[in-house]
């Protein structure tokens, strides 16, 4: 049975030039290209990793990879970081 975060977005390094911040709505795998999976994933059928072993998904890789991705997810994720940290998202070009 997987945890349950209460944190969409939580900030990372946050003051010193390396921050970042992830996202428990995404999930990182082993793969070297498409590597990120929604949180309603459990498994990557490609290599096997898991959710509940796997680490969040830092926020600019899921816009800068948002095609192919739970759409309704990314919408989310935007939302929330248009309240909380608007710089973090992606201008619609």
């Amino acid at each position: 049975m997987s945890k349950i975060k209460l944190v969409l977005i939580e900030p990372h390094n946050i003051g010193r030039s390396d921050a970042f911040y992830t996202t428990s709505l995404f999930w990182d795998c082993e793969c070297e290209e498409n590597y990120i999976h929604s949180c309603t994933e459990e498994i990557c059928p490609a290599c096997g990793a898991t959710r509940e072993d796997a680490p969040d998904s830092r926020v600019n890789e899921v816009f800068s990879h948002s095609i192919g991705l739970n759409s309704a997810l990314v919408a989310a994720l935007e939302f929330v970081c248009g309240e909380v940290c608007p710089d973090l998202v992606p201008i619609p070009f």
